[in-house]
C-alpha cells in the first residue's frame, strides 16, 4: 500500500485524537472512581459486622448468578446498587478454581462480543491477573484486525474493554503502594503493549489506542527515581527495548523516551548504540527506521551527544554518517576519549575506503590542524603506511593539498 505524505498527515492527525481521548476518558474514569470510592468508603462505616458479612454475601451470590443464570442488566444494575449505595464488597481471584473468576467472567461477558466467534476462548489464559490479561486480550485483538480473512470488530466492545482497563489502573493505583504497581504491573503492561505496523486505515484507531495506553501509563506511573533505579526493571526494559527496536516500532520508542525526565534517563541507560545500529543497518527497512528516529529532534539531540557518529564511521555508514551530519553539523567537532574528532577516527582507526567519508568530513569543517591526546593530527595519521592509498586518492581528487615546504595541509574545499 503506497502511502503519500497527505496520508501520513492524517493519520498522525487521527492518531492524536484518539490518544487525546484516552487520556480524557481516563481522566474522567478518575474522578468517577475516587468520588464513588471515597463514597463506598463512607457508606461501609456505617455498618456493623453483621450487616457488612449480611450484604456481603447478596454481592457474592449476585456475581455467582453471572455464571449460573441468563445474563440480565436487570442483574448487572443489582451489583452496581450493592456497591455504590449499600457498600457491599466482593474479592474476585484469578485463578479457575475460585468460585468466580474476574477475567474469565470478561472474557464470556465482553471479549467473547468482540465479534470474532472463533478466537473468543483463545483470550483467557488462567492464572493472569486480571490488568495483564486485558493488556493481552487488547493486543491479540488489535493482531486479529490486521487478518484480512477475519471479519471486523466490534467497537463498541473494544472500546468497553479499554476503558474497562483504564478502570482498573485506578483500582490497582488504589490498592497498591505506587512503586509495587510501577515495579509489578508497569512492566507488565509495556511487554504487552506494542503495537503491530499498521496496514489498512481503519487500523489507526488501534494502534493509537494501543499508543495512548502506554502514553498514559508511563507518565501516571514512572515517576519515581528509586523504581527507575531498579535493576530488575532496568534488565526487562532493556528486554522491552530490544524488542522495539527489533521489530522498528517507532511510534512506540518514541512515545516511551517523550513520556518524561525519569524515563529518559532509564532509557538512555538501556540503550547500546552499538547493538542497536547492527540491528537497524542490517537490511532496508531497518534503515529506513534508523533514519526516521534520527529525523525526530529530542531522540537525535540525546544520540548525537552519545558515541554514535564514531560507530557509524567504524561502520563506514557513509548515507547515515552525511544524514547525521546535516541535521547536527557541530558534531564534526566531536572528540572521542583519545581526543580524536571524526576526521583523525576515521583516518587513524577505521580500514579500507574511506576518500568519500574524508572528503566529506573535510567539507563539513573538520579541523585539519587538530592534534589528539597523543600529538597527532592529520598529516600525521595520512602519512602512516596503512593510509598511503589514502592519501594518493585525497590528493589525486584534490580534495587536499600538502605544502612541500611547511608541511601544512589544506583543503580545496
Amino acid at each position: 500500500m503506497t502511502i503519500t505524505k497527505s496520508d501520513e498527515v492524517l493519520r498522525q492527525c487521527l492518531q492524536s485524537l484518539v490518544i487525546f481521548h484516552i487520556k480524557e476518558r481516563s481522566n474522567r474514569l478518575k474522578h468517577d472512581f475516587q468520588s464513588h470510592m471515597e463514597r463506598f468508603l463512607f457508606i461501609r462505616s456505617l455498618l456493623t459486622n453483621d450487616e457488612m458479612q449480611n450484604i456481603d454475601k447478596e454481592l457474592n451470590k449476585s456475581f455467582n448468578n453471572l455464571q449460573k443464570c441468563p445474563k440480565s442488566i436487570k442483574n448487572m444494575e443489582q451489583i452496581v446498587s450493592l456497591i455504590l449505595t449499600k457498600g457491599a464488597r466482593f474479592k474476585c481471584d484469578d485463578i479457575e478454581s475460585c468460585e468466580f473468576n474476574l477475567a474469565k467472567a470478561i472474557n464470556q461477558l465482553l471479549l467473547a462480543k468482540l465479534n470474532i466467534a472463533q478466537y473468543s476462548n483463545y483470550f483467557y489464559r488462567d492464572g493472569f491477573c486480571v490488568h495483564f490479561f486485558l493488556c493481552y486480550s487488547i493486543n491479540v485483538t488489535n493482531d486479529m484486525c490486521t487478518d484480512r480473512t477475519l471479519i471486523s470488530i466490534n467497537m463498541q466492545y473494544y472500546q468497553a474493554a479499554i476503558d474497562l482497563l483504564l478502570f482498573i489502573i485506578q483500582c490497582l493505583k488504589h490498592v497498591f503502594k505506587q512503586e509495587v504497581w510501577a515495579k509489578v504491573c508497569l512492566l507488565d503492561i509495556l511487554n504487552m503493549i506494542i503495537p503491530r505496523n499498521i496496514v489498512r486505515n481503519h487500523e489507526i484507531f488501534f494502534d493509537a489506542s494501543l499508543i495512548g495506553l502506554l502514553d498514559l501509563i508511563l507518565n501516571e506511573y514512572s515517576l519515581e527515581d528509586k523504581i527507575l533505579l531498579d535493576k530488575d526493571f532496568g534488565d526487562i526494559f532493556q528486554r522491552i527495548l530490544d524488542n522495539l527496536i527489533e521489530n522498528n516500532q517507532l511510534h512506540t520508542l518514541l512515545s516511551i523516551y517523550d513520556a518524561n525526565e525519569h524515563i529518559q534517563n532509564i532509557f538512555r541507560n538501556s540503550w547500546n548504540n552499538q547493538k542497536y545500529v547492527n540491528i537497524m543497518t542490517r537490511n532496508r527497512t531497518a534503515r529506513q527506521f534508523f533514519n526516521a528516529l534520527l529525523d525526530d529532534h529530542l531522540f537525535r539531540t540525546w544520540l548525537t551527544s552519545t558515541d554514535l557518529l564514531f560507530i557509524l564511521l567504524q561502520k563506514k555508514e557513509c548515507k547515515i554518517v552525511k544524514k547525521l551530519l546535516k541535521l547536527s553539523p557541530s558534531n564534526v567537532h566531536q572528540i572521542d576519549e583519545n581526543g580524536n574528532d571524526p576526521l583523525l577516527y576515521i583516518c587513524l582507526k577505521v580500514r579500507g575506503c574511506r576518500e568519500f567519508l574524508v572528503e566529506f568530513l573535510i567539507e563539513m569543517g573538520c579541523d585539519l590542524q587538530r592534534r589528539n591526546l597523543k600529538g597527532e593530527n592529520l598529516i600525521d595519521a595520512l602519512q602512516l603506511e596503512r593510509n598511503r592509498q589514502l592519501l594518493e586518492r585525497l590528493i589525486e581528487r584534490e580534495v587536499i593539498q600538502i605544502d612541500n615546504i611547511s608541511g601544512e595541509i589544506t583543503s580545496n574545499s
